[in-house]
């Protein structure tokens, strides 16, 4: 009785093998997959570029005059800042770093260095979205010598849109100057009550 009993045990764990072997493709030969593999090259590029698929954003940026900015590097003169947004910030050539002045009227005075002739001031914003729309009022101010000032540019309300760059320019007459005066009388969305710039530029 003991012998039967084991060969019927036998017996079934030879059929559950031969039921499962099979089921899990043990007993069964594997197909070779052929790996195909695309060696794509990489363009020669220096920096990064936009896929041609995706729009330009800064094909509707406010234009700006294609001639040297005097104002660049050059030694810039203003009242009180606030906290780390100094004064230097509005020609270092970046849009992310910016200044702004503590409280209103605000002052921004550029040492061309030499006489020029100029009829453009651009003031810039930092383009991106987060810097939302407002708005600030300006006039520009030029001198020979740094004490007498002319006024070339009324006090205007500028609208600054990260659509169109964040920026405005200011044209007025050519006239010769050596210093620039900036002033900011008003910004709709300043925070702490002072005007801003990224950069200031005088073509």
């Amino acid at each position: 009785m003991k012998n039967m009993m084991i060969r019927l045990l036998a017996a079934a764990a030879a059929l559950v093998l031969a039921l499962c072997v099979p089921a899990f493709g043990l007993c069964e030969e594997t197909e070779e997959i052929t790996t195909i593999v695309t060696i794509v090259p990489a363009p020669d590029q220096t920096q990064a570029e936009r896929p041609p698929c995706f729009p330009d954003p800064t094909e509707n940026y406010i234009p700006l005059p294609e001639t040297e900015n005097f104002a660049e590097g050059k030694k810039v003169i203003s009242g009180a800042h606030t906290d780390v947004y100094v004064n230097s910030n509005v020609n270092d050539g970046k849009t992310d770093t910016y200044w702004e002045s503590k409280g209103f009227p605000a002052e921004m005075v550029i040492d061309l260095g030499q006489t020029h002739a100029v009829s453009t001031v651009a003031v810039c914003l930092n383009p991106a979205s987060i810097w939302e729309p407002r708005i600030q009022e300006i006039a520009v101010w030029v001198s020979a010598d740094g004490e007498s000032y002319t006024e070339v540019a009324a006090a205007e309300k500028y609208q600054f849109d990260p659509a169109t760059g964040n920026r405005i320019r200011i044209d007025f007459d050519t006239v010769d100057a050596a210093f620039v005066k900036v002033i900011f009388t008003l910004n709709s969305s300043s925070r702490t009550g002072g005007a801003q710039a990224a950069e200031i530029c005088v073509y």
